[in-house]
């Protein structure tokens, strides 16, 4: 019995050793003492390594999506083609794509900035790997570099705020934000992992135990993301106010907010100058233009002022809220316009096209699957949040915490308007879920039993479960069996333009077998050859299959999903749902040569279900217009394609 009782003691300090000596400083031990070395100084390189063991898996793994150029978002497939317009000499201020509604073009609302690490990969590698091999390079590493950012932010927010050895297990924990990695996976170019990067690091930036240097990188990182585009714009606005906060509450900070003020104002101006294209130089809403200008200078010059001031914290909060006050009386008396939606689309475009749009939905109208993918962890990060605010209220570190409970709790409740925001809402979910396994591994060190310490080992285990959604998967699995859907459909394609690299490897079916979702070939590199065979013409297709075609053949297209281009957008509508006859006006009206269709596509079903007798129905019924006429297409094409006839030879067939 002595042996037995020895024998525990022994495997419980020997755990102890291994599992959580590493992550404490509760003892002078020789293990801790080391770990404390290296969690100071080299937790950078430690994070560095997670960074590319977690780049090399996810390059592994999408290794034949990589092949196969398997862009998955229509954002990702523009921004290819912007990319390789660019390349190919098109203006740096030129964003219009001219390769949608020609000869008009398709005003894009996005910068350069993103297209720049993306465009050197594909330079740089040219030489070596051929044109295809180089953009496949370049959209395979490219999203991994703000992948390396998020690491880094994410780690240094953790440290700040939870100890400085947190930072593995932070980094552990970003890996259960399933959807906040999907930004960051390979062939994911579009500019959504560079804006959570950059919201990362905002967070550290109000963390920082050193103000002036939070200060400085909360205003460049903020400066960066705007630049990119908008869509951190309330949090970006959450952390301005807590650089004023810090102030308000304690005057040794007025040297900090005035490097946060001046840093901003000269920041944004310059990102303005030098990466607004053409159409941003003008008054527009959706994008960094003189209108958040006025905010951004305003805003910055004025907090720099008054943080001058020498008086009581009163006297001080008065003057925020006056400042405030005056700065958003300018904004609104000199852009009205700009104070609804910034995207400014009529009721009938949000009808028509947006309400149908996965991203801009409510995360309660969603699967339940995807809502559990969505929620899981930001529910842990909930119930963690308040005790972790608690545990630190006379903390230095408050300030840091209740940034971050701000703009989490924010993000959090803005899924209920819009699901885009729920990777930023795991992101920073994941400090709070750090904390709390921080803790209960302290708690888990004073065990003296084997089965204390089992016991909390097992309910740091089911957190990871919860946060990752592996227990709640389960659960809705079990819940509905014999329910045979999808098992996750991406929630924050603007499209539905999902080419799949099983698809591209089977694309050779045999005559005797039929593949049970043809419409996924579709986007496929060997599907779109046929296409790219015929010569270059302009082709109404699908809305979220025009990005598509233009970067992946030398084709022009009506309208993408993109909202500056509402006009075009409506006439695809209008031509789908519409009759023949009107189908035929906006045909015309855009010189279309050719009708390009894949039946099955989830557009489609919003025209077969919302327009039943429209011309895109008759022609899924094969009741094709006389001024069409089909063209050969291999046989094992998913798609359907006519030519339209010239407009006296229709009119006399419809006459005879």
């Amino acid at each position: 019995m002595t042996g037995k009782v020895h024998s525990n003691k022994s495997l419980i300090a020997t755990f102890k050793k291994v599992v959580v000596t590493p992550f404490l400083s509760l003892n002078n031990s020789q293990e801790s003492l080391l770990w404390d070395q290296i969690s100071r100084h080299y937790w950078r390189l430690i994070t560095c390594l997670f960074w590319i063991l977690t780049a090399a898996f996810l390059l592994y793994t999408h290794r034949h999506a990589i092949y196969w150029l398997s862009l998955s978002d229509t954002d990702d497939n523009l921004r290819l083609a912007e990319v390789r317009d660019w390349l190919h000499g098109q203006g740096w201020f030129d964003l219009q794509q001219h390769r949608l509604n020609p000869p008009k073009g398709a005003n894009i609302h996005w910068s350069r900035l993103v297209d720049i690490p993306i465009a050197a990969l594909i330079a740089i590698s040219q030489p070596f790997l051929g044109s295809m091999g180089s953009i496949r390079f370049g959209t395979a590493i490219a999203p991994l570099l703000p992948l390396g950012i998020l690491f880094f932010g994410n780690a240094l927010t953790c440290r700040r705020l939870v100890g400085e050895k947190s930072f593995f297990v932070a980094n552990c924990l970003l890996l259960c934000a399933g959807v906040t990695l999907g930004m960051f996976l390979p062939l994911r170019i579009d500019h959504h992992g560079w804006q959570l990067a950059f919201l990362s690091l905002i967070i550290a930036g109000n963390a920082d135990p050193d103000r002036k240097r939070g200060a400085v990188t909360v205003a460049l990182s903020s400066t960066l993301s705007l630049v990119i585009g908008l869509e951190i714009l309330p949090y970006i606005a959450l952390a301005a106010g807590m650089q004023t906060l810090f102030w308000v509450t304690n005057i040794r900070h007025a040297q900090a907010l005035k490097y946060y003020g001046f840093n901003l104002a000269l920041t944004s101006l310059i990102g303005w100058l030098i990466f607004a294209s053409y159409a941003n130089r003008a008054p527009v809403c959706d994008a960094l233009s003189p209108v958040w200008l006025t905010a951004t200078i305003g805003g910055g010059l004025s907090v720099a002022l008054i943080a001058s001031i020498r008086a009581g914290w009163a006297f001080r909060l008065t003057a925020a809220v006056i400042a405030g006050l005056f700065i958003g009386g300018i904004f609104a008396y000199s852009w009205p316009q700009c104070l609804g939606r910034p995207e400014a689309i009529s009721p009938e475009l949000y009808k028509l096209w947006m309400s149908h749009v996965g991203e801009a939905k409510p995360v309660y109208s969603r699967d339940l699957k995807v809502m559990v993918l969505i929620l899981s962890l930001p529910i842990v990060g909930l119930i963690s949040l308040f005790p972790a605010l608690w545990n630190n209220r006379f903390s230095p570190r408050i300030g840091g915490w209740l940034n971050l409970a701000l703009i989490f709790l924010s993000a959090l409740a803005m899924t209920a308007w819009q699901t885009r925001t729920s990777p930023a809402a795991q992101l920073l979910a994941v400090p709070a879920c750090c904390w709390l396994i921080m803790t209960l591994l302290k708690k888990m060190d004073k065990q003296k039993t084997y089965a204390g310490m089992l016991g909390y080992a097992l309910v740091i285990l089911s957190i990871l479960a919860v946060a990752s959604s592996f227990i709640p998967l389960k659960i809705v699995e079990y819940t509905h069996q014999g329910h045979h859907k999808p098992f996750f459909k991406n929630p924050f394609s603007k499209g539905s333009t999902l080419p799949s690299h099983r698809a591209e490897e089977n694309h050779k079916v045999s005559e005797n077998k039929t593949p049970s979702h043809p419409e996924r070939r579709c986007p496929t590199i060997p599907a779109l050859k046929s296409i790219e065979a015929i010569p270059q013409a302009n082709i109404l297709t699908f809305i979220d299959f025009a990005p598509r075609l233009i970067a992946m053949t030398h084709h022009q297209a009506i309208a993408g999903p993109y909202h500056r281009n509402a006009e075009a957008i409506l006439d695809v509508h209008h031509a789908f749902r519409g009759s023949p006859e009107q189908a035929e006006n906006i045909i015309r009206r855009h010189a279309i040569s050719l009708v390009l269709i894949c039946p099955g596509m989830p557009e489609s079903s919003i025209y077969l279900n919302e327009a039943k007798n429209g011309f895109y129905a008759q022609l899924a019924k094969g009741q094709v217009p006389p001024w069409l006429e089909a063209m050969p297409l291999p046989k094992e094409s998913p798609f359907r394609l006519w030519r339209v006839k010239a407009a006296a030879n229709a009119a006399s067939r419809q006459h005879n």
